[in-house]
């Protein structure tokens, strides 16, 4: 009971000092007045009405608190508010005045003392259930769940096996949880046996990119990796926050992804390597923390299976994948003033192509001077006491799109711009 009546002093019997005999007997004298309180506090039907609305009161302030526009920080935002909000319901003294219509005796200094702690452990209380209730669900998983092993299609795969190189790189060499395991000599073994390590030079890029190339063996036990986590997604509207916790827990206690992945390191059989089932847990467990970091933002289909984190070389390389697949129909065509015919009556027919694209006005206001547009619209046979880019190339677009002519004059200078 003294733990919940905030603890107990002990003090000693007798002390040769009448100071310290009279500081030992005002202690005693409290911790009696406080005790006699949460008695009062603990028969007192009133009480919990009390604390009931006290938690009510903290409740209300925490969704006041929330802001009303949710941007990338809103939940900084939020915090902050709240911290404000609830020092000032503190600093109010409002609290303490409905404490004080209930417990009526005369002891100010312990009565403000109990109502404080009552206070606080009730905000602490409000905040603490919605985390045990969460940390209940994301502690939830099913080690018995046996996924249906999915099917990528060419493209999806080619993606999918550099998130496996690059998993694989992690643990081989960027991983400091990993190397300073004082087995990882061992555990570099056997990882390596299982991936292929190739160097290349990139003359797109002008970069040297490395890629680890998983073997079969390694690349099957990732597939049934994401095959169980697609299958343990599903619940995320029914979790919600919580669904990547209960989706790691899940696969760190699945008795069958266990051993399917202790079976494929021992695949190779390795003469002098050997590992416990404990130290193998630890790589699996690395294995899957890494994964799960490098999806945890896009999940599923979302950016094509591209993780979020990744050596530069994978993103390089992921580049240049898709850079060879790009058509020349796919490409935009260049807009350079260089390109622009001398030739009035040619350049203008130009000039009409390049105000069909998109962006076109800025291209217009990035490539062509203030003299070079007014001259375009001297062509036209228009004058404008306008001097500005932002005025001059929405008139010159409007012009052009509407197929006006260059006047006799303009046809007739045999370089363009030529005054």
């Amino acid at each position: 009971m003294n733990d919940l009546f905030m603890g107990k002093i002990e003090t000693p019997p007798s002390s040769f000092s009448n100071e310290v005999n009279q500081q030992n007997q005002t202690i005693l004298l409290l911790q009696k007045e406080r005790q006699q309180l949460f008695d009062l506090c603990l028969y007192d039907d009133r009480i919990i009405s009390l604390l009931e609305k006290w938690k009510n009161n903290v409740k209300d302030i925490a969704l006041k608190s929330i802001p009303n526009k949710k941007g990338s920080l809103w939940m900084t935002v939020w915090v902050s508010h709240l911290e404000i909000s609830l020092n000032n319901y503190l600093c109010s003294g409002i609290w303490f005045s409905e404490f004080q219509e209930i417990i009526s005796q005369n002891h100010s200094a312990t009565r403000r003392l109990v109502a404080y702690f009552l206070i606080h452990e009730v905000i602490e209380v409000t905040f603490k259930e919605n985390f045990r209730k969460n940390k209940n669900i994301q502690e939830h998983a099913d080690p018995t769940l046996i996924p249906k092993v999915i099917t990528l299609n060419q493209a999806e795969s080619l993606k999918f096996s550099y998130i496996i190189g690059w998993v694989l790189f992690k643990l081989l060499k960027r991983d400091h949880v990993m190397n300073s395991h004082p087995k990882f000599q061992v555990m570099h073994t056997l990882l390596k046996a299982h991936c292929e390590e190739k160097v290349e030079y990139m003359p797109e890029t002008k970069s040297q990119i490395t890629n680890i190339i998983s073997r079969p063996e390694f690349t099957q036990f990732m597939y049934y990796l994401e095959s169980l986590i697609i299958e343990l997604f599903e619940k995320h509207n029914e979790l919600g926050p919580n669904i990547l916790c209960y989706v790691k827990n899940s696969l760190l206690v699945n008795l069958s992804l266990n051993q399917m992945f202790i079976t494929t390191l021992k695949s190779n059989n390795i003469t002098g390597v050997e590992l416990e089932d404990e130290e193998f847990g630890f790589i699996y467990e690395r294995c899957v923390t890494i994964y799960m970091k490098s999806r945890q933002k896009t999940w599923r289909d979302v950016n094509n299976y591209i993780p979020e984190k990744g050596t530069a070389s994978l993103r390089e390389s992921l580049k240049t994948m898709r850079s060879n697949n790009l058509t020349t129909e796919n490409k935009k065509p260049l807009m350079k003033k260089a390109n622009l015919p001398t030739d009035p009556a040619h350049a203008l027919e130009q000039l009409r192509v390049w105000a069909q694209l998109e962006g076109a006005e800025d291209s217009f206001s990035k490539f062509f001077l203030v003299s070079e547009l007014l001259w375009i619209i001297w062509a036209f046979g228009i004058s404008t006491p306008y001097k500005r880019k932002q005025k001059l190339v929405p008139i010159i677009i409007y012009n052009l799109k509407n197929s006006t002519p260059f006047t006799e004059e303009a046809l007739k200078r045999r370089v363009i711009f030529m005054e």
